[in-house]
């Protein structure tokens, strides 16, 4: 995932990959292993290259408000590049297996096992650092698998939703 964060004036783009339930985030050149813990609502543990740190998180007019360390920072968060639903999971022939990409708490879900769905349906959103994400199909065929349900935290990695290629 790219992002695009504004803070204090300031903008830098932040990529976000994830690799085996921990994060690989890249702030302009440099890259750092991150481990985020937590659940909704609650504060957030973070492991940034080995310091350790708690933050909490607030919408505050549209702005994203990290506290860390008693100080506030506000900063304005823009998701870019591809569609959510498009980057998460293998897509085409094989299928779309979509995992959480991160911790966060299932707002809704939009197919049941069975459900037919087109290219770009939605599919899951998922709250997460105070953001709901909106993931959709990436190729048409039919839910096999739903394996979440509104309401429930999840953990990077968990399964949300498999759609399986359409066999007609």
């Amino acid at each position: 995932m790219r992002f695009s964060l504004t803070l204090g004036g300031e903008t830098k783009t932040v990529e976000v990959v994830e690799q085996n339930g921990r994060y690989r985030v890249r702030l302009g050149e440099e890259w750092l292993g991150v481990d985020a813990r937590g659940g909704p609502g609650g504060p957030l543990s973070l492991l940034i290259d080995g310091a350790a740190w708690l933050a909490d998180l607030d919408e505050v007019d549209g702005e994203i408000a990290v506290t860390l360390d008693g100080q506030t920072f506000r900063l304005q968060v823009e998701e870019t590049g591809h569609r959510a639903g498009r980057r998460r999971g293998a897509s085409g022939s094989a299928g779309q297996r979509l995992v959480a990409p991160m911790p966060g708490r299932v707002v809704a879900v939009h197919v049941r096992p069975g459900d037919r769905v087109e290219p770009d349906a939605p599919l899951v959103v998922l709250e997460a650092m105070k953001m709901e994400n909106e993931f959709r199909a990436a190729a048409g065929g039919v839910v096999a698998e739903v394996g979440v349900s509104p309401g429930q935290a999840v953990n990077a990695g968990d399964l949300l939703v498999v759609v399986a290629p359409d066999a007609a």
